[in-house]
């Protein structure tokens, strides 16, 4: 029988091949406590009816990618919605990793008000942040800066942890989601709102732990929905 030898060149060329396909998932739409338009951050709103749809229906369309690693917030309406994309895998995956440091932004004190109480209790900081979205934080709050630090460190880690692995999934939320990707890719975070980032959209990010030409990243889908059908949001 030969022996067969394995040099370091080898190891490095399998390295170097090596793509990590990684799937942002936004969470589905949760349960407000009514019919207003709610700032929600570390208030630990639930799904709403449609938003377990809404997971069902992106978990069904997912089920054919075996995913290796299943990662989420562990906020509930993150929680919840990898919980259901985990259960229509073939077969179902019965453990779900929860980070902490994959929550949404830290709204401080507007967190869990309504948007109309913000506007008129809050009127010169609500103005301040619209004109600086990166910079300025709710009271008691995070700014988007300090969001994409830590989202940005959660995100190197899972994908430096998973370089052995095919394809891995991250439920989180919006504007960790965008901050992130701003961070990655170069964009500006004050120009969120001109990117879409529908309940339970998918963003597909490939990860090389050898960088090409490019980096380690590259964006390939960004906020995918099933047949193309945007839900209606409402982002923070």
């Amino acid at each position: 029988m030969t022996k067969m030898t394995v040099t370091a060149t080898d190891i490095s060329d399998n390295k170097a091949e090596r793509r990590l396909q990684i799937y942002m998932l936004r969470h589905g739409k949760p349960q407000f406590p009514d019919e207003r338009s709610y700032v929600y951050g570390w208030t630990d709103y639930p799904l709403s009816l449609l938003g377990r749809e809404q997971a069902k229906h992106i978990g069904a369309e997912m089920s054919s990618i075996r995913f290796d690693r299943i990662i989420s917030s562990d906020l509930s309406r993150a929680a919840e919605t990898a919980d259901i994309v985990a259960e229509l895998q073939r077969p179902p995956m019965r453990e779900v990793e929860r980070d902490p440091e994959l929550r949404e932004i830290n709204m401080g004190e507007w967190d869990g008000k309504a948007v109309v109480e913000i506007r008129e209790n809050y009127i010169d900081i609500f103005r301040e942040r619209g004109l600086d979205l990166a910079n300025v934080a709710a009271p008691g709050g995070e700014t988007f800066v300090r969001l994409r630090e830590r989202g940005m460190k959660a995100f190197e880690r899972i994908a430096r942890t998973s370089e052995e692995l095919s394809n891995i999934l991250i439920a989180a939320h919006g504007a960790c989601m965008w901050s992130i990707i701003s961070g990655i890719f170069g964009i500006d975070l004050g120009y969120i709102f001109r990117f879409g980032l529908d309940h339970c959209a998918v963003h597909l990010i490939e990860y090389r732990p050898i960088p090409a030409q490019w980096g380690n990243y590259r964006l390939i889908r960004y906020n995918w929905l099933p047949n193309l059908t945007a839900y209606s949001d409402d982002l923070i």
